[in-house]
């Protein structure tokens, strides 16, 4: 292999290391987007449930304030406030998106809602028509009381589902960035490594190496030493040197012959004269 094509493999491999660097920081980008939209959706469901129960806690208590009344018009401005809060509610659990991935309890606290808005509406028309006594009769029967306090526990119940699901999220996405900063640590750690021992192996073996031997030869031939072995031909810029270098030794060799034979044919003569 030449040493272009040595370099140009060189060049590939830092190439590929840019590919598989945007890769992971795209499939990074990827995950970390889809975490943070699971986190930021239970963080916006655990806000939503904790406002439906304060929501919720003061239907009951505008409900209770139709009871306490001592007046006529008291006890119609109540059912006024409290028809507020279940519009005010039923508004809330309209605007409350569905997702596949929310609580099964989710559900179930929506429909009990809006039994409780239903309710409430209904109450505050019995006040206005027939007063809070009639309203409290009905308000206070057991089966309503039981049917709020359970509404109460299944919106703890899935407030604390959705707490627990935003720790998760949180977990995920601390151990992601962890995972994620291991990741392009080896990968950058394992490229450098790789494109540095190619390039020293480049520089060393396929470079200095022979050079350091072609020069030796060279030192060798110019004394005289032409017996020094050439390497057969070989492929690439070194090869082509050597056999520059194999040229120049026959050169230099059949110089030396001719001029060893001229000087032998000068002193025959010489002989010959002198005879």
């Amino acid at each position: 292999m030449t040493i272009k094509a040595k370099i140009l493999c060189l060049v590939a491999a830092f190439a590929l290391l840019a590919v598989i660097i945007t890769a992971l920081s795209l499939k990074t980008m990827g995950d970390y987007n889809r975490i943070i939209a699971d986190y930021r959706h239970n963080a916006e469901n655990a806000f939503r449930g904790e406002r439906l129960n304060r929501l919720v806690a003061t239907n009951v208590i505008e409900i209770r304030g139709i009871y306490l009344s001592q007046s006529r018009d008291e006890e119609l401005s109540q059912a006024v406030r409290v028809s507020q809060r279940a519009i005010e509610l039923e508004a809330f659990l309209n605007a409350w998106p569905q997702s596949a991935g929310d609580l099964p309890e989710l559900a179930l606290v929506r429909e009990k809602s809006r039994q409780l808005v239903n309710g409430g509406q209904y109450l505050a028309k019995i006040t206005r028509e027939r007063g809070r006594f009639v309203a409290q009769d009905i308000g206070d029967k057991p089966e309503y009381r039981a049917s709020r306090e359970a509404l109460q526990v299944r919106i703890d119940t899935m407030v604390s589902g959705f707490d627990a699901k935003l720790a998760s999220s949180q977990a995920q996405l601390k151990k992601f960035e962890e995972k994620r900063q291991i990741q392009f640590l080896m990968t950058a750690a394992s490229g450098i490594l790789i494109l540095l021992g190619g390039s020293l192996w480049i520089a060393i073996d396929a470079i200095a190496a022979p050079l350091a031997r072609v020069r030796e030869s060279m030192v060798r031939i110019s004394e005289g030493a032409y017996d020094t072995e050439i390497p057969a031909a070989s492929r690439g810029e070194i090869g082509e040197l050597w056999t520059a270098l194999g040229i120049l030794k026959s050169r230099a060799a059949e110089a030396e012959r001719l001029s060893r034979e001229q000087l032998q044919e000068e002193h025959k003569l010489r002989e010959l004269v002198l005879d």
